[in-house]
């Protein structure tokens, strides 16, 4: 769900070898004259897809963040899939019932094939969901569903994988067994780790199974060929279930994590979309593309995390001193001016189920007090003008823009609580590495909604959790979480969600910056993108009007 650049990043826009046979006579839609985009030839549903940036696998139990969330959302198909909207719509699944108690789901599958012709069954469910859960597999998302039955205890090694509560009667029959009643289940299950993998292959090919010679899924479009740090091409999937009504013959994603240079191939045309824009340009943009912009707020927080185990930033005092001194305003209206909304809790407005209410005990506090309240905290903590905090800050872009400019800023803001920070640029891969083992004293980062529920922002803090990057813990904490999951009532449920985001707060464990509004660029002639709180674009939904294109750059 973020950005990564690379230094003398070379974009390979005339493609050669199996990439042109896999696109068929028609060919490549644009060559090199004197380093500037020639269009030559532009064959019918070629979608040209700006996506963040490479991804680091392919392999649906190893999902981590958007640039791979955008891939494997059009290779495979889940028990529910996300309309234009991001509604949730029937998938592999035709019909699901739930028992009285909401414990049971049963769902009817249909029939469908993977993309080398086997059939796809209910127990290629069976065997995606324990995978996520098996200590061997060491899945980032494994906590995911430990709302089913046994799955904390599988993933932990105390039972064995047939203990998971999922079965597979027949091939046309899928049941989930929960620990807990789970009303956001339907759109839970549209997750892409939740997708059935094919078990022949995985199983035959171990991990060289995402490999494109080997690839194998179940989605409208199917992997082409993988050139990593330049561009994955898919075609679409002759055998999804309704390919017919797939308008794409291609799509062609390219990691686009150099917003400035990604903003000059959308101008050229090489782009049709590009997933998120350089808004240090966001005035030009306004003033000449303002037709390719309309930033929706997202269920996505912005936020800065500390590591806890890592001194001094255990102790309380100098948590809250950094939450206090961060200036959301500036960042958020002065920096990245996109559209952004400060941020003083967790859990983003709008989220469902949720009561909201909650906010940093400081914002009504003038700045100049906050200022000052920072300054005091780190003095009681050991810190003041004679002895300062040398320590680091971790951004997920080597490109000069955004993310410069707001670790820039903070940098300048935690200096005046004698914190000097060292800004560490990484290459988007490194730094997903290096947060997920804890690699780092500071962080910027973000979270998106998994699905549109408060837990997917708070489980993350539990204890041991696969995407606890910052190392948070406080058993009283996970003791609320566990009380949430035992509650049948959605009021209730909700209260309890709240009190333990207002946890969170007060005990400092994070610094959100700002809810996100979404800052994509689309093309008019790129039909069927519907703006949304969760990004979900799926490529399945997409055409292109060929003759707006053409007469856009002719």
């Amino acid at each position: 769900m973020t950005e990564r650049d690379r230094k003398g990043w070379n974009r390979r826009l005339a493609l050669g070898g199996g990439a042109a046979a896999a696109l068929g006579a028609g060919g490549y839609w644009l060559s090199r004259t004197g380093g500037r985009a020639q269009h030559t030839v532009t064959p019918e549903g070629v979608f040209h897809h700006g996506n963040v940036a490479d991804p680091g696998s392919l392999d649906p139990s190893y999902f981590q963040n958007e640039s791979e969330q955008n891939l494997l959302e059009d290779f495979f198909l889940g028990l529910m899939t996300p309309d234009p909207a991001a509604n949730p719509i029937p998938g592999m699944a035709t019909s699901w019932t739930t028992s009285e108690d909401g414990l049971t789901w049963t769902f009817k599958l249909r029939e469908a094939q993977w993309s080398d012709g086997a059939p796809v069954t209910a127990d290629d469910f069976v065997f995606s969901w324990r995978r996520l859960v098996d200590p061997k597999v060491a899945a980032p998302y494994a906590y995911f569903i430990y709302g089913v039955k046994n799955a904390k205890a599988v993933n932990s090694g105390k039972m064995n994988l047939e203990a998971l509560g999922v079965a597979a009667p027949d091939p046309r029959t899928f049941v989930i067994s929960l620990e807990h009643p789970a009303p956001y289940l339907l759109e839970m299950v549209t997750h892409m780790t939740l997708y059935p993998l094919p078990r022949h292959v995985v199983e035959a090919k171990g991990k060289e199974w995402t490999k494109a010679e080997n690839y194998v899924c179940n989605g409208p479009f199917t992997l082409v060929e993988w050139v990593p740090h330049d561009h994955i091409t898919a075609r679409k999937n002759p055998r999804f279930y309704d390919a017919e009504n797939v308008k794409l013959e291609t799509v062609i994603y390219y990691p686009t994590d150099d917003y400035a240079a990604a903003l000059k191939q959308f101008r050229a045309g090489e782009l049709d979309i590009q997933l998120r824009l350089d808004s240090q340009q966001i005035d030009w943009i306004r003033a000449n593309m303002p037709e390719t912009i309309d930033p929706t707020p997202q269920l996505t927080v912005e936020w800065v995390w500390v590591n806890h185990r890592r001194a001094p930033f255990g102790d309380i005092r100098v948590r809250a001193a950094i939450n206090q001194v961060l200036n959301r305003e500036v960042i958020a209206n002065k920096i990245r001016r996109v559209g952004d909304a400060p941020a003083y809790n967790i859990v983003p407005p709008g989220t469902a189920n949720f009561p909201g209410g909650n906010s940093l005990d400081f914002k009504s506090i003038p700045y100049p007090q906050r200022l000052a309240n920072a300054q005091s905290l780190m003095r009681q903590a050991g810190f003041g003008p004679g002895k300062r905090l040398s320590t680091t800050f971790m951004i997920r872009s080597t490109a000069a823009g955004s993310y410069r400019a707001v670790a820039a800023a903070i940098q300048q803001m935690l200096a005046l609580i004698y914190i000097d920070v060292a800004i560490i640029p990484n290459d988007f891969s490194i730094f997903i590495t290096e947060t997920q083992q804890h690699n780092f004293d500071m962080c910027e980062s973000a979270w998106g909604a998994d699905f549109n529920d408060a837990e997917t922002f708070l489980t993350i803090f539990q204890t041991g959790g696969g995407n606890n990057d910052g190392q948070y813990s406080n058993p009283a904490f996970d003791a609320l979480l566990a009380a949430e999951q035992k509650e049948k009532d959605l009021v209730a449920r909700g209260q309890i969600l709240a009190e333990a985001e207002a946890f969170l707060l007060k005990d400092h464990a994070i610094m959100p910056l700002y809810f996100f509004a979404d800052p994509d660029m689309v093309r008019p002639y790129v039909k069927g993108w519907v703006a949304n709180s969760v990004n979900y674009h799926l490529s399945r939904w997409i055409s292109i009007d060929q003759k707006a294109r053409a007469a856009l750059f002719t």
